[in-house]
Order: C-alpha cells, then sequence, then structure tokens
C-alpha cells in the first residue's frame, strides 16, 4: 500500500495530516508550527556550540601540554566540530525516539512520512543537511523552506522523508453547558430523555467553537442540529427561542439528570454496602 496523506478538517490553529500507514492504520499528526521548532533549534544550537567549544578548548590543553602538532590538532578540532553538528543530533534522535533536548522542552518529535521512527540514515541526512541550511547560512535557507512548504519541512526532512509533529499540546480546559435563564423553566419539565447518543455528541461538539466557525454555516448548523433534536423533545421549545439556546438547554438540563441519576445510584449502593457489612454473620 502506499502512504498518502491527506488534510483534514480541524479546528482553527492546528495544522493536522492524516497519515494512512502500510498496516491500514489511520494517524492524526499535528506538524509542529515553526516557532516551537525554532525554538527547540535555538536550544539545542546552544548545546552544540556548548559541545563544540568546551572540545576545542580540550584539544587545545591537550595541545599545550604535550606539545601536539598542528595536524593533530586539527584533526581533534575536526572531530570535536563533527561530534557537535552530526553526532549530537543523531544520538539524541537515536536514544530519544526522535527528539533532542530542546524537541523535549517543546514537545516535539521527528517522525517519517508515515508516521515511523526514524532511522539512522534519515538522521544522518538532517544532520548534515543542517550544516548546509542553518549552521552556514544562519537559518536563512532552512527558513525560507519552511515558510514555503505547508508542513514546515525544511531541507533536511524533504531529502530525508520525515516531518517534525507536535506531541505534547496543552489541553483546553472542558466548558460546561448550562440552561440559558430564559429556557430555565421550560427544560426543568421537557422530556430530553430519549436523545441519541451521536446526537449529544454532535450538539457537544458544536457548541464549543461555535464562536469560530462562519457566520453562514455556524446557522446552516445549528438549525441542522435543531431539527435534529426536535424529534427528541417535548414539549418543544418556547416560539422564537434561539436555536443555540436551544441546544444548550437540551444538552445541559440531559447531563444534570444523568448526573443526578448517577449520583442517588452511588448513594443507595453505599448505603446498600454499609447494610451489608452491618448484618452479622451466621455462626
Amino acid at each position: 500500500m502506499t502512504t498518502t496523506g491527506t488534510s483534514t478538517a480541524t479546528p482553527a490553529g492546528i495544522d493536522r495530516e492524516a497519515v494512512i500507514t502500510g498496516d491500514a492504520v489511520l494517524l492524526d499528526l499535528r506538524t509542529a508550527s515553526f516557532a516551537a521548532r525554532m525554538l527547540a533549534a535555538v536550544i539545542d544550537g546552544a548545546l552544540q556550540m556548548g559541545i563544540l567549544v568546551l572540545g576545542t578548548v580540550g584539544v587545545a590543553f591537550a595541545a599545550a601540554r604535550a606539545d601536539l602538532d598542528d595536524g593533530l590538532v586539527a584533526a581533534g578540532v575536526l572531530t570535536m566540530s563533527v561530534a557537535a553538528y552530526v553526532g549530537y543530533p543523531v544520538l539524541c534522535e537515536l536514544l530519544l525516539g526522535g527528539r533532542s533536548v530542546g524537541r523535549l522542552a517543546m514537545g516535539t518529535r521527528v517522525v517519517r512520512d508515515d508516521g515511523g521512527p526514524v532511522h539512522v540514515r534519515q538522521s544522518l541526512i538532517r544532520a548534515v543537511m543542517a550544516m548546509l541550511e542553518i549552521w552556514s547560512t544562519a537559518g536563512s535557507l532552512a527558513l525560507a523552506c519552511s515558510v514555503i512548504d505547508r508542513r514546515s519541512r525544511r531541507v533536511g526532512d524533504l531529502l530525508a522523508g520525515t516531518v517534525v509533529i507536535q506531541e505534547r499540546m496543552r489541553d483546553p480546559e472542558p466548558e460546561r453547558v448550562t440552561v440559558p435563564e430564559a429556557l430555565s423553566a421550560w427544560a426543568a419539565t421537557a422530556d430530553v430523555g430519549r436523545l441519541p447518543l451521536a446526537l449529544r455528541q454532535d450538539i457537544r461538539s458544536f457548541l464549543p467553537r461555535a464562536g469560530a466557525i462562519h457566520p453562514a454555516s455556524r446557522r446552516q448548523i445549528s438549525r441542522d442540529l435543531l431539527h435534529r433534536t426536535l424529534g427528541h423533545v417535548a414539549p418543544a421549545p418556547p416560539p422564537g427561542t434561539d436555536p443555540e439556546e436551544f441546544l444548550a438547554a437540551v444538552v445541559a438540563e440531559r447531563s444534570q439528570r444523568d448526573e443526578t441519576r448517577l449520583r442517588r445510584a452511588q448513594d443507595r449502593q453505599q448505603e446498600l454496602s454499609a447494610e451489608v457489612r452491618a448484618v452479622p454473620f451466621s455462626a
């Protein structure tokens, strides 16, 4: 099976890639933003410079103590450069599963285009190309490529077949839907117990993100959910009720009743357990 990637509809500000692997598994990847990648690169770059500086100082100190010739000193400096620019990123990606110190801090990770872990060859290609597009050009080449590519990949990612994903994201605080004041009296006596689970999930998915939807689409979706809900609710809401207020009242009232029913069942279970423990065992 050929690996394919297609964009999926997501909330604004989140870039996701739907990837179907060779095992027919659908992966929902969130491409890391350029800002997150840049901050991770700054952290890793500082560490690489630290490795290079400390290694060079160590080579210079050893040359002064052992009176090494210029050829050995140059070889030592070259070794430290390779360790800093190539060894550090390759070892980090292999030992930390596509991460580095900077990526651990920013919650990002390098994966293959099909979502699998990177190989040594791919890490080497990324590290070698980073010397050209990041270190040699002060990051200008990587910046230009990341801006052009819709998945924010640099040249090394394009050649290696990799992408940087955001694996740690802040979960939004859940918003509790409440019954609008104007519909509190109607909701208290309405029959909302027949609302299908799939319909409740659609309403709960729509209400929190309604403000980010285009007004025309927002009205269309709210009216569609209204017509789907009216057949499961009795009596109908007062004339002129706003569709979104009606939907909020229905799901909020249903949630309150479910919570009350669950709380009573838990209280009853605790009472029965207490009664059972209080009964003395027969001899």
